[in-house]
């Protein structure tokens, strides 16, 4: 699924990028979710948190 860039409204592409990082993420938990194997499960998490802190990150760039 592609994402635009709605620069108009927040003018750098950040919400592209959050939607970007939240996509990655959710599919990440999602395919954790359906595999047995414990090692590939942690990394799967471990990626899908990073992505998320990446979005807080972004997102509290916005507000500032």
């Amino acid at each position: 699924m592609a994402t635009q860039t709605i620069r108009g409204f927040w003018g750098d592409g950040r919400l592209n990028t959050i939607q970007y990082l939240e996509d990655q993420a959710a599919r990440a938990e999602r395919l954790a979710k359906r595999i047995t194997d414990t090692l590939t499960i942690e990394k799967l998490l471990t990626f899908a948190g990073e992505r998320r802190r990446e979005i807080e990150v972004i997102a509290g760039r916005r507000r500032a």
